[in-house]
């Protein structure tokens, strides 16, 4: 479940496991969001999912600040959400110009990781995923059920590039919440990454992302989607 990278990001009414409104499969398509720090319009995220070579390739591509700051992140995983390849862009234009490429090619617990042209394989000593499917892909294994907690450990070396980083989820339920002032019925998942606790995602019956809330200290990060 996608999750937004960049950001380490990127899930009242009970609900049981047979639930008919549920996500049954992973949504493909592209969706676009706003990003709010505090309220303010900073800039704005596309997300995308596609099957191409028996492989989902996820995207998530970010702008902010009238487009000073731009990146572009691909994740390529098998179709039960084994980790493939990593790739990382981000373009900075103001105050001086920066680029950063990393890319990360997965074979077992070796990745062969891509900096800037210099290239560095690391071994980890433990299994991992990718900030792709994985999240959602076992959800819709356990048919949704709520209170459902899952655990594993993700690498992303702009994070961590020699270790992969806990991450858990739990299904908490249904809630209604506002989009632009619409009330949506939408799955909430609780996430923690690392260190970073308060992380709540909310999920159509499609799972599509229709809101992540991130709150860091004194600054709240809202990713919503538009279009609705």
């Amino acid at each position: 479940m996608k999750q937004l990278s960049i950001i380490i990001v990127a899930l009242v009414f009970s609900i049981c496991g047979c639930d008919t409104d549920r996500p049954r499969e992973i949504p493909v398509g592209t969706w676009e969001y706003d990003l709010l720090v505090n309220g303010v319009k900073l800039g704005s995220a596309t997300i995308s999912n596609k099957v191409e070579d028996k492989h989902y390739v996820y995207s998530f591509d970010l702008t902010m600040g009238n487009g000073q700051t731009q990146s572009n992140d691909v994740i390529v995983e098998t179709l039960d959400c084994k980790p493939v390849k990593l790739e990382k862009h981000t373009y900075i234009n103001a105050p001086a110009q920066q680029r950063l490429d990393i890319i990360a090619e997965c074979n077992g617990k070796q990745i062969t990781l891509t900096e800037n042209n210099n290239k560095t394989v690391i071994v980890l000593d433990k299994d991992y995923i990718l900030d792709g499917n994985y999240f959602l892909y076992q959800l819709i294994q356990n048919k949704f059920k709520k209170g459902r907690t899952i655990r594993h450990n993700v690498y992303d070396p702009s994070i961590e590039r020699e270790d992969a980083i806990p991450v858990t989820i739990t299904l908490v339920g249904k809630e209604t919440i506002a989009i632009n002032s619409i009330p949506y019925r939408a799955w909430r998942v609780d996430q923690s990454i690392g260190k970073i606790k308060n992380i709540i995602v909310y999920l159509d019956d499609k799972g599509v992302v229709l809101k992540t809330s991130i709150s860091m200290l004194n600054m709240k990060l809202d990713v919503i989607r538009k279009g609705l």
